[in-house]
């Protein structure tokens, strides 16, 4: 069976992948805190945030969906859910889960 390339580069999506949950994480930390580091504010850092783990998820649920992988079920619910963290599990393991499904 035929594999799809991913639509960004592994080598680019994954490290979005990384700073949206870094920035998720600090921002969401500055929110609570009430801390504002003139142009970093907790909301400019969770809308970049937000950005960067929607284009992770986007481009793992394309690639989920083109490549044959088996169960595509247990790997989109909870990237629905979960979102970035599966993303980033996914893109970090995904030359294994195409050769698994190969054979």
């Amino acid at each position: 069976m035929k594999t799809h390339h991913l639509l960004i580069p592994k080598n680019i999506i994954l490290p979005i992948s990384i700073l949206g949950f870094i920035f998720t994480v600090i921002g969401t930390f500055l929110k609570l805190s009430h801390w504002n580091f003139g142009i970093f504010t907790p909301n400019f850092l969770l809308s970049i945030s937000i950005v960067f783990t929607l284009l992770a998820i986007f481009v793992v649920l394309l690639d989920i969906i083109k490549n044959p992988i088996k169960n595509k079920f247990l790997w989109i619910i909870p990237l629905l859910f979960v979102g970035n963290i599966v993303a980033m599990i996914y893109l970090m393991n995904r030359e294994a889960h195409l050769r698994r499904a190969l054979r």
